[in-house]
């Protein structure tokens, strides 16, 4: 602004669009929205970004008037976060460059990691995550007797689990098998629900196959091997096929099954010393089967909610620290006074105070699972007292934490739309680029119809007037 007011008429009309001999104004192509917000920041001093203008295009006029970002006011100013986000991606693209083969890795890279860099990027993104619900639910249908190799008991499963009640003279109704339904599963003989039907099988080796091959083309395309292994996201695809491998290996050695040990040894006997010896191997297949389930873990790659969520648990470490040590705190003293109220009464639950913390656990995150109850009055009013330190316990800390989640939720939104505007910018500076005379056309056309509506000629002849001048 201070070059266009201190520049003479002929520098002027270099810079500006038009001039207007009638009004002796000159014109500027420019947005007027974000202009009026300019104009008012040299009388007030306080520049601040439109609601519904696009940060791109902010940013565009804020480079036209020779203004600099710090000029913007805090409360609108997202702008400072941008390059840092755009210089980290641009630092890990850069990596490509010095190793082999960078340009095929940087592309591979993009469809891998980035699944809104393009069409095969999403539609890979897609498979990946119908691969990963895929694996989620054959391991869970493989855990139901009606989905076992051997299926034809499955209704025993279901029986041996039926209850009824009964009413006792000195104590209040429990939940007690019936008659009947021992009758019925007398001669059944309860086996784990681990042999899942075929087509489970295939379907785990193909999600397999797919994870193995995904997580190894990762492997290959990193430009730094020792980052990309101990990356949070890959420690989770590794965790999700480790497990497979292992147990396969320990299924060669015949540590695979309780029905292969038996089939082994023969007699009862021989079967339960056999199992005592090979007690670590059965412990760590059952661990590995439960890691299984780290594979839910593999949409947070895909799940910008996951991702907040997860980048919000790391920030919120003191609140959480100081959840536990509040929950920690209430839970030793009410399990204390709870125990000394209850200990001497018959067919008391809170025989110690390890048991009476469990009532205490269950009470102050208001669960309350009624397992255990407090028989005397003292202990009912120390009872109600743990429910109502908890929700103080609990709302202080959770408030803190859902307050961060806001904010990084809002902040990766407006990241969003940086993302898309930059975006947006490299696509128009490129078809500027390319049709570069013909936008030139269009503007002194543009130009010769404002020009002609405010003189009252025709464009025609505007635009012709303007072509001899030139």
């Amino acid at each position: 602004m201070t070059t266009l007011i201190t520049s003479d008429h002929e520098q002027r009309l270099t810079m500006t669009d038009a001039f207007l001999e009638d009004s002796q104004e000159y014109y500027l192509e420019r947005n007027t929205k974000i202009t009026d917000h300019v104009m008012e920041y040299y009388v007030t001093g306080f520049l601040h970004k439109p609601m519904d203008a696009c940060i791109e295009r902010f940013k565009e006029e804020l480079d036209f008037w020779q203004l600099d970002h710090d000029n913007v006011a805090p409360c609108c100013s997202i702008l400072p976060a941008v390059p840092k986000n755009l210089h980290e991606k641009e630092e890990i693209l850069r990596r490509f460059s010095n190793v082999a083969f960078g340009d095929l890795r940087r592309d591979i890279y993009n469809v891998l990691e980035e699944p809104s860099s393009g069409l095969s990027a999403k539609l890979f993104s897609v498979f990946s995550i119908l691969f990963i619900f895929s694996s989620v639910a054959g391991l869970i249908l493989g855990s139901m007797p009606e989905f076992q190799q051997d299926n034809s008991q499955a209704h025993f499963y279901h029986l041996m689990h039926l209850k009824s009640t009964r009413d006792f003279s000195n104590k209040p109704q429990k939940f007690v098998p019936v008659q009947e339904v021992d009758n019925a599963t007398s001669s059944f003989t309860y086996k784990p629900t681990d042999d899942p039907a075929l087509f489970l099988i295939v379907m785990e080796y193909i999600c397999i196959t797919w994870f193995t091959v995904e997580y190894l083309l990762r492997l290959v395309i990193a430009p730094q091997k020792r980052i990309f292994l101990f990356d949070t996201v890959n420690l989770i695809d590794l965790c999700t096929i480790l497990p497979f491998y292992m147990e396969m290996g320990f299924g060669w050695f015949g540590m695979n099954m309780h029905d292969r040990l038996h089939t082994i040894t023969g007699d009862e006997h021989q079967f339960s010393r056999k199992t005592k010896s090979w007690i670590g191997a059965m412990l760590v297949i059952r661990v590995l089967r439960v890691l299984r389930m780290a594979r839910v873990f593999k949409l947070a790659r895909y799940s910008t909610g996951l991702q907040i969520f997860g980048h919000t648990l790391r920030s919120s470490l003191t609140e959480l620290s100081m959840l536990g040590m509040f929950l920690l705190t209430g839970i030793v003293f009410f399990s204390t006074l709870i125990y000394f109220l209850e200990k001497d009464e018959p067919g008391t639950e809170f025989y110690s105070i390890p048991s009476a913390c469990w009532w205490c656990v269950v009470t102050m995150t208001t669960i309350g699972y009624g397992d255990s109850i407090p028989k005397t009055t003292l202990g009912k009013v120390i009872a109600t007292s743990a429910s109502v330190c908890g929700i103080i316990v609990l709302a202080f800390p959770i408030s803190m934490i859902v307050e961060k989640f806001a904010c990084a939720q809002q902040k990766a939104h407006e990241e969003a739309q940086v993302r898309q505007a930059h975006m947006a910018a490299v696509a128009q500076h490129y078809f500027n680029n390319r049709f570069a005379r013909r936008r030139k056309a269009c503007k002194e056309d543009l130009a010769a119809s404002v020009r002609a509506k405010l003189n009252g000629t025709s464009p025609e002849r505007a635009n012709g007037s303007v072509k001899s001048i030139a």
